[in-house]
Formats: C-alpha cells, structure tokens, sequence
C-alpha cells in the first residue's frame, strides 16, 4: 500500500472518531435541556471532523515492524489472524480463500485504543507446520507519543504467543 492511501485511510478513520464524539455531545445536549439543536450540532460537526482530518494530515506517519515464527500451518495462521484482527478493528480484505497471503486491517491502539493503526500481515509457509509472519503497522503520531505501531504489532504477537 503506497504512502498517500495509508495516509488517507487513517486521516479518514480519525475523522470518523471525531464524528462519533460529536455525536455523543448532540445526544447529551439533546438529552439533558430537550433542545433538538440538530442544525448547530451539524456545522459543529462538519468543521471539528474537517479540523481533525486536516490536523491529523500534517502529523507524521510512524511505522513499526516486526518477524515471528507462528507454530501453525499457513492456513491455520491466516484463519486465527483473521479472527483476531476482526476482533480488534476492521478487515479492509477479507479473503476469499486462505491461500491469500497478505491481511491489512485498522485497529485500535495507542492511548485506550483510540488511535486508528492499520496492520499488514503476510505469511509465509516455511513448511507444513510453520508459518513466517511479517507484521507491519503504521499511525499518524502527534507530541505524545503513543507508540501504537509498536503496541499494535506486540499486541498481536502476544496474543500468538499465548
């Protein structure tokens, strides 16, 4: 995946975070006076998520990568990271069969997993009973780093590991 499409997946993942918490203030608002400010809330809305999206554009993209050996098939290991990414974030290519080699995925990661994070994984068959797994995550990071690359990708090798 070229720089521009990484960039633009997550600039726009950041942008949905901010219309969901915008959302949640409208509710609230709405739930606490009774006022239906629907109209307000929308231009607030709109301006915070362009302001997110254009902040979040200007901030540099950190990458993190990391090798294991898993002690499954090539099968096993695409099936059981597949269920995992689904568990953490969303599957950008769900694969048709397993003989797919590549899984790209946005997760959560960073402070409380609220850093859209997008993962590569590709699996190599080194034999019938082992699988090379190369992982790669990528996060736009701002002052405070979070380190949500590395925590990404050490979540999921953990999580093979057990």
């Amino acid at each position: 995946m070229d720089e521009r499409t990484k960039n633009l997946i997550l600039v726009n993942q950041l942008g949905k975070l901010s219309n969901e918490n915008n959302d949640f203030i409208v509710k609230s608002v709405k739930a606490v006076t009774g006022n239906d400010i629907s109209s307000v809330a929308s231009l607030i809305s709109k301006s915070s998520k362009f302001g997110t999206k254009w902040s979040a554009s200007k901030l540099k993209t950190i990458e993190y990568q990391e090798s294991f050996i898993d002690e499954k098939t090539l099968a096993k290991s695409i099936e059981y990271s597949l269920l995992l990414l689904s568990d953490m974030g969303e599957i950008l290519n769900p694969p048709d069969n397993f003989s797919e080699p590549i899984l790209t995925a946005v997760v959560g990661s960073g402070s409380m997993d609220l850093n859209p994070t997008i993962v590569f994984m590709q699996f190599i068959a080194i034999d019938e009973e082992q699988t090379e797994i190369h992982i790669t995550a990528s996060a736009k990071e701002g002052l405070i780093k979070q380190k949500s690359s590395e925590k990404a990708v050490r979540k999921i090798i953990t999580s093979f590991k057990l």
